[in-house]
């Protein structure tokens, strides 16, 4: 589903890639920017409805294990994983675990592309939460709804606006989901932490 005047579809796209390695020649990053923006269509994994964008048996825990080592390790766009498990079901203990991750990096991370997703994923994770979730992220989400206006204006709607941005967003976004959250039994996705550092491992 695409959203409905949510604006900067594209925008997103294209952020995405303008953090991507430099080492990439010119040529690929324009033809897979291209693409991306063709097949996508934007914004076309982008919801309002919570029901489409559930995972059966998704890890929490150790996705954010995985969001910690993206985090420390201070990768391009070191937020994503804890944005890509914002629509999901999270128990009180999880949340606290998200709100340290928000306020030990918050003031860290470099660009408003970074600041943009992880407010938004504080946002969503409140807004979708039972009320004690909501009590263990009540000073993130106050934080983030601040922080965030002080950004720009798609930044602001995504996290104080009336409705809720779900979903990957985009096929760069599905598929950063893909190698990053853990879902197991689920081969499309992580089948856990252990998994992801060896991979990353093999890559160094």
């Amino acid at each position: 589903m695409k959203s409905k005047g949510a604006g900067g579809g594209c925008f997103t796209v294209l952020s995405s890639f303008s953090y991507s390695s430099t080492r990439a020649p010119v040529f690929f990053l324009v033809f897979a920017i291209s693409a991306s923006l063709y097949v996508s269509g934007c914004m076309r994994y982008l919801t309002h409805d919570r029901s489409k964008v559930i995972l059966l048996n998704v890890d929490i825990d150790q996705t954010l294990d995985i969001a910690v080592i993206d985090l420390d390790r201070g990768t391009r766009v070191p937020v994503l994983t804890v944005w890509a498990v914002r629509d999901q079901v999270v128990t009180p203990a999880e949340a606290t675990r998200v709100s340290d991750l928000y306020f030990s990096h918050i003031d860290k991370i470099k660009g408003k592309f970074n600041v943009w997703h992880l407010t938004w994923a504080i946002a969503d994770l409140y807004r979708n939460g039972n009320p004690a979730v909501k009590a263990s992220l009540d000073s993130a989400y106050g934080d983030a709804r601040i922080r965030v206006r002080k950004s720009y204006g798609i930044a602001d709607r995504f996290v104080n606006g009336d409705k809720l941005y779900m979903g990957d967003a985009h096929l760069l976004g599905r598929a950063y989901a893909h190698r990053h959250v853990v879902v197991p039994g689920n081969p499309d996705y992580m089948q856990s932490a252990a998994e992801y550092r060896k991979k990353n491992d093999a890559k160094k």
